[in-house]
Formats: structure tokens, sequence, C-alpha cells
């Protein structure tokens, strides 16, 4: 028999396998985060009919082998990793990866690696992937700080029922103008809502006198709840004259007073440093640090991956972050199906870290990652891979209409 019958027939099986590498890609075009493959192809054993020879010093010039090949196998299909395009979806949990990192899921025995950001919360409030997967990260402590450690990880869960204790007034800000052309023995009153360790709201109210004396000087009272309550030391206001607050001013001043609702001591400490006094109108606020106790009203992403909690107090705390992950070689990735990857013996192992950090890529929330599939280029592979197919066919019919012949010859 011919050997380009058997070389051709290598050639259809090869082609064969490329088509359906490519009938795989289109049709996962509209995939999220799935990633095509191709197909490389590379000769098969040759048959030696001449080896080569070395030239003779002298006498004649050296000679090249003469080889007939035997056809053609797969040489590799590589998984191609290069990034695509984010689709909106309006979803907040939706996240797509803008680098090279991987978001971690876990069925509770292994890890696994994604692309594929479409996660939500199921009932127990776990973040999970469509397959019920656990999404991995980092669970933000009561203060919201994060520890990314990566033996730290654990399964994404929120508590709907998640609470922001109430915080004490500690701190309170003036800022604004004081107007200058008010007469020596004048006052302005700024009123401000201050909080104690329960999340009561108080009223505090005071009163900023000018001096009769000095027109640059004024001295500070302070009601809580229409009581009179006396400050450690007495603050007196002091402006240079340019009009600016003069630091010289005493410090270290502690307002305070005790509610009679059972929650502890309230000691706040005014902050008068941003305060001016200028001929103008007088626009002096107050802000402070305290807040009430809140519930859990929804939470969000950014761009790191961290879950943050909205309240009904108007806080906003971090509750947890979602975990990425890269390989030295994403190419050596095992495909699991469900748009799932594991570690292979040539991927290497897993780089765990947050978002932002050692070039895992940002996060973007509320996008999916599209496929990147392109279409133009699946259909050229394609009529190229037919045409292949059709040639090696055609090699097969003339290898066989040439055994006819052969044949024939005996007639």
């Amino acid at each position: 028999m011919m050997r380009s019958l058997f070389s051709a027939v290598s050639g259809l099986k090869a082609h064969q396998q490329r088509m359906d590498v490519i009938g795989n890609n289109i049709a996962n075009v509209n995939t999220p985060g799935f990633k095509k493959s191709r197909v490389t192809f590379q000769d098969m054993l040759n048959q030696t009919i001449r080896g080569a020879s070395r030239p003779v010093d002298g006498g004649r010039g050296g000679t090249n082998p003469m080889q007939v090949g035997l056809g053609v196998s797969t040489g590799s299909i590589d998984t191609i990793m290069t990034g695509s395009s984010p689709q909106d979806t309006g979803k907040n949990t939706d996240l797509a990866i803008d680098g090279d990192g991987f978001f971690v899921v876990s069925d509770g025995s292994r890890n696994y690696y994604t692309r594929a950001g479409a996660f939500d919360f199921d009932r127990d409030g776990y973040l999970v992937n469509a397959n019920g997967m656990h999404v991995m990260g980092w669970k933000a402590d009561e203060n919201g700080v994060i520890n990314t450690s990566p033996n730290s990880m654990v399964n994404i869960k929120i508590d709907l029922n998640t609470t922001e204790k109430a915080k004490q007034t500690e701190k309170i800000y003036f800022s604004g103008n004081l107007d200058a052309k008010i007469s020596n023995g004048q006052s302005i009153i700024i009123t401000q809502a201050v909080y104690d360790s329960l999340g009561c709201k108080h009223t505090a109210e005071f009163t900023f006198t000018k001096s009769d004396t000095n027109s640059n000087t004024w001295s500070v009272y302070c009601k809580v709840d229409g009581s009179d309550i006396t400050p450690t030391p007495t603050p007196t206001l002091t402006f240079k004259g340019d009009g600016t607050f003069d630091t010289s001013s005493p410090s270290n001043v502690n307002f305070s007073f005790t509610p009679n609702n059972g929650a502890d001591q309230v000691s706040f400490a005014p902050d008068f440093s941003q305060m001016t006094q200028f001929d103008g109108e007088t626009t002096a606020t107050a802000s402070q640090d305290g807040y009430p106790a809140g519930s859990l009203q929804g939470v969000s992403f950014d761009t790191t991956g961290t879950l943050s909690g909205v309240f009904s107090n108007g806080i906003t705390r971090a509750l947890a972050q979602v975990a990425l992950a890269s390989f030295n070689n994403p190419g050596g990735l095992f495909k699991e199906g469900n748009n799932l990857f594991s570690e292979s013996s040539n991927s290497g192992g897993a780089n765990i870290g947050p978002a932002g950090k050692g070039g895992l890529g940002t996060i973007k929330p509320g996008s999916l990652e599209m496929s990147n599939v392109d279409l133009a280029q699946e259909f050229t592979d394609m009529i190229v891979t037919q045409r292949g197919f059709q040639a090696n066919s055609r090699v097969i019919t003339a290898s066989d209409e040439m055994l006819q012949d052969l044949v024939n010859l005996k007639r």
C-alpha cells in the first residue's frame, strides 16, 4: 500500500480534531469568562531512505538525508488566556476581573478557579457561583479591618441581621467664619447633635461670646439638652490679627456630661482650628464623629473586591473581600467544565492575594467578562481547516486511482 494513504488519513484525523476545537470555541462565544483554545500540528515520524553523508577530503561533497514523512499529528491544544471586555449587567454581585487573576471557589473539599464572576448570595448568606460553589475570600473584623493572608481564606458570608453598634461622640469639629463686625459682648449660637454610648441623640448648644475687652478673643459655653456643662479647661478662642486661628489658644479642652438613660459619661473635645474671624457673614458650623446604632440595609463591591455593608445610620463598613489567584503558567490549568479550572502539574501553585496587588488585576462590579472567542478568526480557521481536510481526502482519492491503475496492469 502507498504511504500517502496513511499520511492523508492522519491529516483527516488531525483536521477533524482541529474542527472539534473550533466548534467548541464557537459554541462558547457567549459563555462568560470562557477562554478559547487553538490547535497546532506537528509532523510524524519520517522513513529514512538514505542517510546523510559527510564530504570526503579531496573527493565528493556531502549529501543530505532522504526521508519520506509519514503524516501529521496534533502537537498541542493550547488554552488562550488573553482577557476580554467586560459587559455591564447592572447586577452588583456580578464581578469581572481586569487583569490576569482568577476567582477562587470551593466545593467544600478542594479549590477551583474561574474567570466567570456570576455570583449571588444563597439563603444562608454565602456568596456562591451558578453551581453553588462558595466564593473564597477574607472576613473583616468588627472594625472593618481585613487580614488578607492566603492561609486565612474562608467562604464569604454575610449576616443580613448584622448591626453597626453606636459610637459615642468623641470629637466636634468647628469650621467657618465668625463675623469680625460683631460688637464686643455679643454672642453666636451653634447647635449640634451628639450621641452617647447607647446611640441616643442629645442636642448640644455652643455659645460663642466675643470678649468685652479683646476683639480677637471669644469664650465658648455649652449646654446639652438645656443644661449647662462645665468644660475642662474653660475654652477661649483667640484669633490673630489676620483673622486666622491662633494655635496658642488653650488645647485639650473636654466637655463632659452624664446622660440620665444609663449610658456612659460622654466626653468630647472641640476642634476650633478651622475657624476664622473675618469681616463678613457668620458661616460657622459644626460636625461630630458619633452616630446611633444601625442595621444592614445593603451591600456593594468596589474595585478591590471589598464587600461593604451600608447601614441605616449612614455608616459604610467593610464586611469581606474576594480573593484572587494567579499562576506562573495559567495555560497549564486543567479545564474542569462549568467555567472552572484546576491546578495541574505544569500550571504551578496558586498565588493568592487581594485585587489590585501582585499583578492580580482589579475588579469591576456589575459586569461579567465576555468570552475571548473572535468569531472572524474562528470562521477563517474553519475555512482553512475545511480546505485542509478536503485536500487530504483528495490525496486518498488520487492514491486509490494510482493503485487502481496498478491493479489494471494485469489485464
